[in-house]
């Protein structure tokens, strides 16, 4: 029963989380007015939301890449320093193993975000064409 109250109060707090937003642009709705003077004035770049969301999904996979590569080098490091421990040997294997399959999920996954952002880009650019 406990379990069923977490549950249902985690998704109150995310049906929330998305249902506040919209009912504070339902108060307000020129919120957006005057961001292209404080865009000017800061000299934020223009960029379309697909350009950020594909900048955003590459610097984290970018960021996990060099996580799975660090456990690779530690698990290298683990086994040169073992000293021919079978039971450390064994370790290190493990993480040098885990830390491959990491770095392959990584790379399918920057090929999945990168096919989906194009794919994404491209029927919003055939849709506003005249």
């Amino acid at each position: 029963m406990k379990k069923f109250f977490i549950a249902t109060a985690l998704t109150m707090m995310v049906a929330a989380s998305l249902v506040i937003p919209l009912l504070a642009r339902a108060q307000f709705p020129n919120m957006n007015e005057g961001l292209g003077q404080f865009q000017e004035a800061t000299n934020l770049p223009s960029a379309d939301l697909t350009v950020v969301i594909g900048r955003i999904v590459r610097t984290v996979l970018g960021f996990l890449g060099l996580i799975a590569v660090v456990i690779i080098i530690i698990g290298g490091f683990q086994w040169m320093t073992s000293g021919g421990n079978e039971e450390k040997i064994k370790g290190a294997q493990k993480l040098m193993s885990a830390g491959v399959i990491g770095l392959f999920i990584i790379v399918i996954a920057y090929a999945a975000s990168l096919f989906i952002i194009n794919t994404i880009v491209t029927i919003i650019s055939s849709n506003s064409k005249p």
